[in-house]
């Protein structure tokens, strides 16, 4: 898994943290979680909530998805795509990394194919984000 992947060493952290320990992970990581944004996702249903006041790398992985599609879809859409992955304690990180070998896959198929037709970098982006968005919309 490349560097992209915010997960990539969760191992090497403790299976399970208080909110405190969750929101450091996420600073370090520079993934944008807050308090209550944690709180907001487990009132609407998009994880579980934590098992006494510990949280596990399975709330991790579920925030890093959610804090992702966030920026391109609301929540409804994300909570209708996560749902069926969730186990009742968020999201097993073998999905999640079964989803981010997919995306590098995508990523590489589309720097070998689609990006060479572009002239600039900036009409590759979009062009790629506005497929994005297509594509998942086509999955619900």
């Amino acid at each position: 898994m490349t560097r992209n992947n915010p997960l990539h060493d969760i191992h090497h952290y403790s299976p399970t943290m208080t909110i405190a320990q969750l929101l450091t992970f996420s600073e370090r990581k520079g993934l944008g979680i807050t308090r209550p944004m944690v709180q907001n996702y487990i009132r609407d249903g998009l994880l579980p909530p934590p098992d006494g006041r510990l949280y596990t790398h399975k709330h991790l992985a579920a925030l890093v998805l959610i804090s992702r599609l966030k920026t391109v879809f609301d929540m409804p859409t994300i909570k209708k795509a996560l749902a069926p992955h969730l186990d009742g304690e968020g999201l097993p990180l073998e999905s999640y990394n079964r989803l981010i070998t997919a995306l590098e896959a995508a990523n590489r198929r589309w720097e070998e194919h689609v990006a060479p037709v572009f002239a600039q970098e900036q009409d590759a982006e979009t062009l790629a984000g506005m497929l994005h968005v297509a594509e998942m919309r086509l999955i619900q």
